[in-house]
């Protein structure tokens, strides 16, 4: 973490700072100094505490992709390559190309925010579902009004259980967006 090299960095500016205004002959200008040197540091670390951290819960209605048109969804489906045995590498495990889950969503007309994961436990309860959307909640950590972070919590009742929270986190695979033209709007918008 920063924040020993932050308070360091604090400290010798306000010695170079109070160093200074020994010379300054000014009086004004002599206490500016000194008052920045002694004021900077904590006011620094009041904003950095007022504005970081935020986290706000975020549900979206998503659409999910399962197999195949997952895993063409993430270019992995290339008949010359290994998949041609329907297995793929992913992460330090082998998961057959049947358990992978693409949950996505449009945020405009040109751009699209996606999450993957390999979890036949995932795929199997998404396939048993009706229709092929579902409401997926997330936690999302803000610092100064951009994200910094998410975690998905639920996707649609699956992960209300330990057991399915451990599936939903172990197998992640990542997400993020694809833009059709130029398009730059975040995922998760304040």
């Amino acid at each position: 973490m920063l924040i020993p090299v932050y308070i360091v960095g604090f400290i010798l500016g306000g010695l170079i700072l109070f160093a200074i205004a020994r010379r300054v002959p000014n009086r004004r200008a002599k206490i500016g100094l000194r008052a920045i040197g002694v004021l900077a540091g904590p006011l620094f670390f009041l904003v950095v505490t007022l504005f970081s951290g935020w986290r706000r819960e975020k549900t979206y209605e998503m659409k999910w992709l399962v197999g195949r048109p997952a895993a063409a969804y993430l270019g992995l489906d290339n008949s010359e390559s290994h998949l041609a045995n329907s297995a793929l590498v992913i992460s330090p495990v082998t998961k057959k190309e049947e358990e992978v889950v693409v949950l996505k969503r449009n945020i405009g007309e040109n751009q699209e925010c996606f999450d993957s994961f390999a979890s036949s436990a995932l795929a199997h309860y998404l396939a048993s579902l009706p229709t092929d959307r579902v409401q997926v909640r997330y936690m999302v950590t803000y610092d100064f009004y951009a994200t910094r972070g998410y975690r998905v919590e639920t996707i649609a009742e699956f992960g209300n259980v330990p057991a399915e929270q451990r599936e939903i986190l172990m197998g992640g695979l990542g997400g993020g967006t694809r833009k059709f033209q130029g398009s730059n709007e975040p995922c998760f918008a304040w």
